[in-house]
């Protein structure tokens, strides 16, 4: 179905005159076909962050993966993941990272991603320690971290010892999206 815009020059010289013009002007409505100015701007779906989600950008790669989540009780992360990741297998949120390590362990034979918010973490250095860890005993998990610290997002392989992809927070739904997304990809490419 395309939509026709009924106000613009071109539409109203292919538009038949006279009692035909009207008629065709219903059947074009009752078909969906007509936009007009202001229905453009009410009803018609647009693209937006706001809307963002994996059904948008690729339901494949998470329709089988939990997605564990590191971030404080009533963080800003929950609510973004679980509108962007719609098509995860389920979403849960741990208070901390080792609790989120020992839930991955405890489900190997699942897909597992961990988003982490490491400002939780107090120590950077400790963060760093914990994330190495948390990669070497979970090779296979994609690992994004996300931090207020970080100067931009990094969705390369640069910080492959401690993560897939990273964040820098506030975040889009938008940039989340294509943090798991590339964090996902990286982890694959790295394992193979």
């Amino acid at each position: 179905m395309s939509l026709i815009n009924i106000n613009t020059p071109a539409a109203k010289l292919k538009r038949p005159t006279g009692l035909r013009g009207i008629f065709y002007d219903i059947r074009s409505w009752v078909d969906g076909e007509v936009v007009s100015c202001t229905q453009a701007r009410e009803d018609q779906l647009l693209f937006d962050t706001a809307t963002a989600s994996f059904d948008l950008i690729a339901p494949e790669m998470i329709e089988d993966t939990a997605i564990y989540i590191v971030d404080q009780t009533g963080g800003t992360l929950y609510p973004k993941v679980s509108n962007v990741a719609v098509t995860a297998k389920s979403i849960e949120t741990f208070s901390s990272l080792e609790d989120a390590a020992e839930a991955a362990m405890d489900t190997l034979h699942e897909s597992v991603a961990l988003v982490l918010n490491i400002d939780l973490i107090v120590d950077m250095n400790d963060a760093v320690e914990q994330l190495i860890a948390v990669k070497l005993a979970l090779p296979d998990v994609p690992v994004i971290i996300c931090s207020s610290t970080f100067s931009k997002n990094n969705f390369s392989l640069q910080r492959r010892a401690i993560a897939d992809a990273s964040l820098r927070l506030p975040c889009t739904d938008v940039s989340l999206a294509l943090a798991i997304e590339s964090g996902i990809l990286n982890n694959k490419d790295r394992r193979s």
